[in-house]
C-alpha cells in the first residue's frame, strides 16, 4: 500500500477557492474550537458535575449501567426501563418518565457545556473560521447542538440579530454580545457615526478643509476621532471600552456579507401577535443548512416540523420539558447509535436533509467525523452523489487507517486527507485580498 499522505489545512482552503463546495462536521469540529460535546463528555458532566443542576447526581447510582452502555442513551433508556417492574401498576408512567427525564437532563448537559465554551467560540483564536465557512453552498452537520448555525449567523450580518434565531437562552445571544454590558448603551452611538460620520482635516488655510467620512479612516484615528468627540461635548467614555466598541465595529465590517446566504427552511407562518411559529419547509429549495440527526431545537407537532425561537418568552428547558411530555410532539433528535435510518425515513425533515446529500456535485469537506458504521447512510448519499473530490480531516496517526475507510466508504470518490492538527481558526495578521493572492500563488 503506497504511503497516505496529509495535506495542511491552508492547502484544502486553497484547493476549494472558487469551486463549488459543501461542508459536512461532526463532533470534532466542535472540540476544534474548544467545545466538547461528545456523549461520553455529557454524560460525565451528568455524572461528575458539582455546581451544576447535577449536584448530588443519581447518576453516579447508575455510571456503571453507562459506560457498559457505550455512553448510548437510547441503549440507557431502555436498560432502565427493563428494569422496572412490569406487574407495577406504575410501570407504564415510570418508562414514560425516564425515557422523558434522561433525555432532558442529557440536553440540558450539553446545553450547560455549551454555554459555559461559548466565549471561547468567539474568541480571537477562532475569530478566522470565516475564511473557512465562506467556501461552502451547503452546510451539513451530525451534531445536535447550535454552534454551527451560530457561526453563519454570526458571518451573515453584522447588523442585527434575527428574530428567527434559535433561543438557546440569552446566553447564546453572546455571539452578538460578547462584549460587557457596561458599554452597551456607547455601541449603537459610535456604529452610526462609523457608518454615516465624516471627519474633516485643515491644512493651513481655513478654506483647505478636507472631508472623509469615518468608514473609510484607520483604526487609530478613528478611536483619537471619539476620543475627541466625547471630550468636546464632555461624555464621559471610557478609553478602554470605546477601543472594545471600536474593535467590534471593526471585526463586523471585516465579517460583513462574507456569507450572503444562511437558510435552515424554516419559515414564519403566524404573521400576527406574540406566537411567531416558524415551521420547516420541506419543499425549500433554498434550504442550504441541515441537521442530518436532528437538534435540539428542532420539535415534531402534529404534521408540522417548528423551530424553538427567541420569540417564545419560555426557558429552553421548559419548552423541552414541555414537548417531551406531549403526547402530539416530540424533539427531531436520532439518539441512538444504531438503525438511525429507520427514524430519519419516519421524519419529513431529516428525510429531506439527508436526500439533500445526494444531490450534490463538486467537492466535499469533512471535519472531525469518525466515518463511522453508524452513519453508513450518510456516506452511502454521499458516494451516490455527483461529488468529485472529498477532503476528509484525520489525525496523523490514523492517516492509514483513515484512508482505508474511506476507501470502503466512498469507493467512487477522490480522496485527500488533511492533518487535523493543522486547523487553525485564528485569523492571519494580514487577510487582504493582496495577501491571499500570493498565498495562492497568483
Amino acid at each position: 500500500m503506497e504511503e497516505v499522505s496529509l495535506l495542511k489545512y491552508e492547502q484544502v482552503l486553497d484547493e476549494i477557492h472558487d469551486k463549488e463546495n459543501h461542508l459536512l462536521i461532526g463532533n470534532g469540529f466542535n472540540q476544534g474550537l474548544g467545545v466538547d460535546t461528545s456523549y461520553k463528555n455529557i454524560f460525565d458532566k451528568m455524572i461528575n458535575d458539582e455546581d451544576s443542576i447535577y449536584k448530588d447526581s443519581i447518576y453516579k447510582d447508575i455510571e456503571k449501567e453507562i459506560e457498559s452502555s457505550g455512553y448510548n442513551i437510547e441503549l440507557l433508556i431502555g436498560k432502565l426501563q427493563d428494569a422496572i417492574d412490569i406487574n407495577n401498576p406504575n410501570s407504564v408512567f415510570l418508562k414514560k418518565y425516564i425515557h422523558n427525564n434522561v433525555k432532558l437532563d442529557f440536553m440540558r448537559a450539553a446545553h450547560s457545556i455549551i454555554k459555559s465554551k461559548i466565549k471561547n467560540v468567539y474568541a480571537e483564536k477562532n475569530e478566522g473560521v470565516y475564511l473557512l465557512l465562506k467556501n461552502f453552498s451547503n452546510y451539513f452537520t451530525i451534531n445536535y447542538d447550535l454552534l454551527l448555525y451560530l457561526l453563519l449567523l454570526n458571518y451573515k450580518s453584522a447588523d442585527k440579530l434575527e428574530d428567527n434565531i434559535i433561543a438557546f437562552e440569552s446566553s447564546l445571544k453572546l455571539f452578538i454580545d460578547t462584549e460587557n454590558i457596561l458599554f452597551e448603551s456607547i455601541y449603537n452611538e459610535i456604529q452610526e457615526a462609523r457608518k454615516n460620520g465624516t471627519i474633516k482635516f485643515q491644512f493651513g488655510d481655513k478654506d483647505n478643509i478636507s472631508e472623509r467620512p469615518l468608514n473609510k479612516i484607520k483604526k487609530d484615528l478613528f478611536i483619537n476621532s471619539i476620543e475627541e468627540y466625547a471630550r468636546i461635548n464632555n461624555i464621559k467614555w471610557k478609553k478602554k471600552y470605546i477601543q472594545k466598541v471600536v474593535d467590534r465595529i471593526l471585526k463586523e465590517e471585516k465579517k460583513y456579507s462574507i456569507l450572503k446566504k444562511v437558510d435552515d427552511g424554516s419559515k414564519q407562518y403566524n404573521l400576527l401577535g406574540d406566537n411567531k411559529e416558524f415551521i420547516f419547509d420541506t419543499n425549500s429549495i433554498t434550504q442550504n443548512l441541515f441537521f442530518l440527526h436532528g437538534a435540539f431545537h428542532i420539535y415534531k407537532d402534529g404534521q408540522s416540523i417548528k423551530k424553538i425561537t427567541q420569540s417564545s418568552n419560555k426557558a429552553l428547558y421548559q419548552r423541552l420539558e414541555e414537548i417531551l411530555n406531549s403526547e402530539e410532539k416530540e424533539i427531531v433528535c436520532i439518539f441512538q447509535s444504531e438503525d438511525k435510518e429507520t427514524a430519519i425515513n419516519e421524519n419529513p425533515y431529516l428525510c429531506k436533509c439527508l436526500s439533500k446529500l445526494g444531490e450534490l456535485s463538486g467537492n466535499m469537506v469533512i471535519i472531525g467525523s469518525s466515518l463511522a458504521d453508524n452513519d453508513n447512510h450518510i456516506f452511502e448519499q454521499i458516494n451516490n452523489s455527483k461529488i468529485d473530490t472529498l477532503y476528509i480531516s484525520t489525525l496523523s496517526k490514523s492517516k492509514d487507517s483513515t484512508y482505508e475507510i474511506a476507501l470502503t466508504k466512498f469507493p467512487s470518490k477522490t480522496i485527500h486527507l488533511f492533518d487535523a492538527e493543522s486547523i487553525s481558526y485564528k485569523l492571519p495578521e494580514n487577510t487582504d485580498n493582496t495577501t491571499k493572492q500570493k498565498r495562492r500563488g497568483k
